[in-house]
């Protein structure tokens, strides 16, 4: 067993309002995941339980986070500084609650998707964009590829992710751009 009804509650109480809600509809959609594409449920479900922890820091907090953990924020991040949550939360996992490597990896690239994504990091990345609070224009493509293909509903995700980037003059991160390029390299076409 990987957590206990204890850790669970300890997690739960560090989150609040849509915060909470979204974590709990990240872990439903991540052990339906796992389920359909034969991963751990537990494993998918601590990740989600834990992928946005220390979401709701202020950039001071976070910026401490880095600094306590060693964790050196690149270009992008240090402008776009709420993309750091996803490395802040790895740090904490592993230093708190003593969580495997693979779930760390998962929860740190939760927002960027990276090269290599295992199935795990695939579904942490899916299910954050797919949970069912999410409400937005493109969505619902999303759950219905999440349904047929992990490969081709991550490849839906970054490129709808990109575009809304570059529509409101975000900068982009480059584990995005080689998470992408990697799965076209690897033969996965946009349906």
């Amino acid at each position: 067993m990987l957590y206990d009804e204890k850790m669970r509650e300890d997690i739960l109480s560090r989150l609040e309002g849509y915060r909470y809600t979204h974590t709990l509809g990240c872990e439903k959609a991540a052990m339906w995941l796992g389920e359909k594409y034969g991963e751990d449920p537990q494993k998918c479900s601590l990740a989600m339980l834990l992928h946005d922890i220390t979401k709701r820091l202020s950039r001071e907090e976070q910026l401490y986070l880095c600094d306590k953990y060693g964790i050196i924020p690149c270009d992008v991040e240090k402008i776009e500084w709420k993309m750091l949550h996803g490395k802040t939360a790895a740090a904490i996992a592993k230093d708190v609650y003593k969580i495997e490597d693979d779930i760390a990896h998962a929860i740190e690239y939760h927002t960027t998707g990276c090269e290599n994504m295992t199935t795990l990091d695939k579904i942490v990345y899916l299910a954050d964009f797919i949970e069912e609070t999410r409400d937005f224009k493109g969505v619902e493509p999303a759950r219905a590829l999440a349904k047929k293909d992990i490969d081709k509903a991550l490849l839906y995700c970054f490129d709808f992710s990109l575009s809304d980037l570059i529509e409101r003059g975000k900068l982009i991160h480059k584990d995005t751009m080689q998470a992408r390029n990697w799965l076209i390299r690897q033969g996965v076409v946009r349906s």
